[in-house]
């Protein structure tokens, strides 16, 4: 019933670009040409590439929230198009598996629904490619809002196990901040002898 009434109160009084507010449905025009941009390098400590279809501010800082938060689910195609992109940019082998970093238990009964395995379906099926959820979160633990670098990364730290897969895996998600959760998804899936080829999101934030 919440996911129900989230999608209509954006489809009812959401008639803005979720980008920059102007009149209309979905992301306008200028706001599609303004994401349209070179895939980037990302450095972070994961151990493995890592790439980013965009910069978060200043228009996904508004769309991903409004995706992930308010159920704006129409935006789906658009931020998991994106997401295909940075995933293409490792040029995975066919039989490559894309597993979502897992959000937390708590989080998606809020939501409703799973806002990161969403984005990977989309990727996915851009790319040929399948999904697979071979990690899962041992804990909830704290919302990451609000931490510093150093309390982000104790905060996952062994949070997660994952499962075996033969395939070649790329670990998805919608935004880098400081890297902790990709860090700890990739992590897990090299204690079990998972072949990690890269991550790759939507957005990275910069975070400082």
């Amino acid at each position: 019933m919440r996911l129900f009434l989230h999608a209509a109160a954006d489809l009812l009084l959401g008639a803005t670009c979720p980008g920059c507010a102007a009149p209309g449905f979905g992301l306008c025009a200028v706001c599609l040409g303004a994401l349209d941009v070179p895939v980037r390098a990302v450095r972070r400590h994961l151990g493995v590439p890592l790439f980013a279809a965009g910069a978060y501010r200043p228009i996904l800082a508004h769309v991903v929230p409004r995706y992930k938060d308010d159920g704006a689910l129409h935006l789906d195609r658009v931020l998991g198009l994106l997401l295909a992109r940075a995933v293409a940019a490792h040029h995975p082998a066919p039989g490559s598996v894309l597993v979502p970093v897992p959000s937390r238990p708590g989080a998606v009964r809020a939501r409703g629904y799973d806002h990161g395995h969403r984005l990977a379906r989309v990727a996915a099926g851009a790319q040929g490619l399948r999904v697979e959820r071979l990690v899962r979160r041992r804990v909830d633990g704290a919302d990451q809002e609000g931490l510093s670098r150093r309390e982000r990364a104790a905060n996952l730290a062994g949070s997660m196990q994952a499962t075996f897969s033969p395939a070649p895996v790329i670990v998805v998600d919608d935004v880098v901040t400081t890297g902790a959760s990709l860090s700890e998804t990739v992590r897990s899936l090299t204690a079990v002898g998972v072949a990690v080829l890269g991550a790759a999101v939507v957005a990275d934030a910069d975070y400082r």
